[in-house]
């Protein structure tokens, strides 16, 4: 694994591609490339699926409860990371499931969520978060709603437009309609994955220090990309899925814009199999939030 900080070319080494000096103008480049970081809004965009389907290759080890509350502790770990980013002025949570995404992150600030009426019923009977969870941010809904748009808003994926790449394509346009000033420079878009649990805030302004326009943050594997960030105004098309890393240099180059590849610790470790779980650093697989998680694994690993 590469230092944390480091960045890196593509797999191929194309200039387009990041193996510029760091603030390098690339004849491609479109606006400064410098500029990118400087007094930019940034709106954090978190795909969140539901809280039922995901983790499936952990099934071994986990039954379907255990698997909905590692969905929602993973959420409210990323979640509560970009909330307390200085730099991070709101959090768009895009689901299909927005009772249990209330359920999970609703402790953490009151959020702005979506009609309930127009969302398909919950299928976890087991708040995320637990009946603490659950019940401050049900509480928290009037005043919420009563004072506008607050950091954290859920945001309902539509049953017509499904899938990961649709959901990050629906936060986007709502970031381009809290646009206020059409003078002002777009806001910088920053894509995370939900299940990061080693991410941490200097992880975060790390990202968006950089001055790359586009920035991919690798999996460990170096295949996927677990966080981006680029202009929301930017015509980009998100191509997550298997292969995502070299999908996205390829957009970028087919774009016209530089670049830059990330590994940090806690940006490259998500929490899909048992050997992500190897992965993870001890204090992470410490904290009393996974310590559940850790048992079962820790179950799984000796065979008992």
């Amino acid at each position: 694994m590469m230092p944390d900080g480091a960045t890196s070319a593509s797999p191929d080494a194309s200039p387009a591609r990041g193996d510029l000096p760091d603030g390098g103008p690339h004849p491609g480049d479109t606006g400064a490339a410098g500029a990118h970081a400087v007094g930019r809004r940034v709106v954090a965009v978190v795909p969140l699926r539901d809280g039922s389907s995901g983790k499936s290759r952990l099934a071994s080890v986990l039954d379907p409860a255990e698997r909905s509350r590692l969905i929602g502790v993973l959420a409210r770990h990323v979640v509560g990371t970009l909330l307390a980013s200085e730099a991070v002025e709101r959090v768009l949570v895009v689901t299909s499931d927005p009772r249990f995404t209330w359920r999970a992150l609703g402790s953490l600030v009151p959020p702005v969520r979506p009609p309930l009426d127009e969302a398909p019923p919950a299928e976890s009977s087991t708040p995320a978060g637990g009946d603490e969870a659950g019940a401050a941010g049900e509480g928290a809904a009037g005043d919420a709603e009563a004072d506008g748009p607050g950091r954290l808003q859920i945001v309902l994926q539509p049953a017509s437009r499904p899938g990961l790449n649709a959901a990050l394509d629906v936060g986007r346009e709502v970031v381009a309609g809290l646009a206020t000033d059409p003078a002002a420079p777009a806001a910088r878009l920053l894509v995370a994955h939900a299940d990061l649990p080693a991410l941490t805030v200097e992880d975060v302004d790390a990202l968006l220090a950089h001055d790359a326009p586009i920035v991919v943050a690798t999996d460990r594997a170096r295949s996927g990309t677990n966080l981006l960030v680029l202009d929301a105004d930017v015509a980009f098309t998100f191509r997550f899925g298997v292969g995502s890393l070299p999908a996205h240099l390829a957009e970028a180059d087919h774009r016209g814009v530089r670049a830059a590849v990330v590994q940090r610790t806690g940006t490259a470790v998500d929490l899909d199999t048992l050997d992500d779980w190897a992965e993870l650093p001890a204090d992470v697989r410490a904290r009393d939030d996974l310590s559940a998680l850790h048992r079962a694994m820790d179950r799984a690993g000796s065979g008992t």
